[in-house]
């Protein structure tokens, strides 16, 4: 099977968080299922760009890839390139399906416009953007631009593909033609079998031994709703807990945060360690005791998975998606989006040592045996050969569900 995926960044453009790991995984075990995979895509990396070879095939872990340049005229945001542009008419139709990853931005419309002139099915993913309160981002713009194209091009899609439950059921109230289906995000569970030694990120921030580590990690914005997170560490009874943002600060987020905390009389136990990848982020798991997800709104919650493959209970607003897994499983709690509830629950589980070491047995169980990529990747093969012998998707929601 030959699979295009078109999408707005790729691998390594971690600053767009979750999207950036989980397209590239999927792809990637996609190709060792034995797919042919090709990614067209920019060299957006946030206010920067990617240094790697332009409009010319690259191989990216055994992923052929082509990067084109942004073309600097609309807001990087639009990631508008003329070049990925032109790449869409004559890539689409040397392959069987597409994928785009590209909803409300600039490559949608030729791509769309390239798969429906060679007859080629392709596969939305909506990736959040259709949830409620991504909806009310921008309203006036994203009505526009859904009246003019967005609906039809969603329309006339072979499939949308769904990671979870709560998107699947936004995408149903919204009434399309195209078929939703469920197919999770995964990741590679192998990265996070072996841990470094506690106590190494501990030492760099001089965190006690004994105190336990509140993890937070995404940017700082407001989406992710971090002053939650610092008006909870301030309610805690426990003055001895410390909470640790892991990610980059957008929106001039990490002065905001600090100068809250000492109002509330903990900023000495609030750390920022900026972006963190490879042994710094294993790092930094090995010594948490408690992850925290504390967001407005998540497509999926990549970095929750990430955190109980390493045997890290998680502690998630109602808004992350990935919660009714981990409620099922035992695997941490969820609860409402608001400090008082996060505090109390954290108060709860942090009190009982023996019974978040269990939770954090279950949810590394729960990472590994429902999100693993491998596992993952044939589910959606699965989905991609049912829309080419079928013309639509498979609709066993209850086998995606278990």
């Amino acid at each position: 099977m030959r699979i295009l995926y078109i999408s707005s960044y790729y691998k390594p453009a971690y600053v767009y968080g979750g999207p950036a790991k989980s397209i590239s995984s999927m792809c990637e075990a996609l190709a060792r299922q034995g797919a042919h995979v090709t990614v067209l895509t920019t060299n957006a990396n946030g206010g920067k760009t990617l240094d790697v070879p332009l409009e010319q095939p690259v191989d990216v872990n055994g992923v052929t890839v082509h990067y084109y340049p942004l073309s600097g005229v609309l807001p990087r945001t639009f990631f508008h390139s003329p070049a990925l542009a032109r790449a869409c008419e004559s890539m689409v139709k040397m392959h069987d399906i597409v994928v785009l990853e590209t909803f409300f931005t600039h490559p949608t419309g030729p791509a769309v416009k390239a798969c429906r002139k060679w007859d080629r099915p392709y596969i939305i993913p909506p990736r959040g953007q259709l949830l409620p309160w991504a909806l009310k981002q921008k309203p006036f713009k994203k009505r526009v631009f859904l009246a003019l194209a967005g609906r039809r091009q969603l329309n006339h899609a072979a499939a949308l593909h769904c990671t979870d439950f709560v998107e699947l059921e936004a995408v149903q109230r919204l009434k399309l033609k195209a078929p939703p289906f469920v197919v999770p995000n995964g990741i590679e569970t192998s990265q996070w079998q072996s841990l470094p030694p506690r106590g190494l990120l501990r030492g760099r921030l001089g965190i006690p031994d004994t105190a336990p580590i509140l993890l937070m990690l995404g940017r700082l914005h407001r989406v992710k709703n971090p002053e939650l997170a610092v008006e909870m560490l301030g309610m805690l009874a426990r003055k001895d807990v410390h909470l640790v943002f892991a990610g980059p600060d957008e929106e001039e987020g990490q002065s905001r945060l600090q100068a809250r905390a000492s109002v509330l009389g903990c900023a000495n136990r609030v750390h920022f360690t900026g972006l963190l990848s490879g042994l710094y982020l294993l790092q930094a798991m090995a010594d948490a005791d408690l992850f925290l997800m504390t967001s407005l709104m998540e497509s999926f919650g990549m970095a929750a998975v990430e955190a109980m493959a390493c045997g890290v209970p998680v502690l998630l607003s109602e808004h992350v998606p990935v919660g009714r897994w981990v409620d099922a499983a035992g695997a941490g709690r969820q609860v409402p989006c608001r400090a008082e509830a996060f505090a109390t629950a954290c108060e709860e589980m942090l009190s009982d040592r023996a019974r978040l070491k269990q939770m954090g047995m279950r949810a590394q169980g729960l990472a590994f045996q429902r999100f693993d990529i491998n596992r993952v990747a044939r589910q959606m093969l699965a989905q991609f050969q049912a829309i080419l012998s079928q013309g639509k998707p498979l609709l066993d929601l209850q086998g995606a569900q278990a």
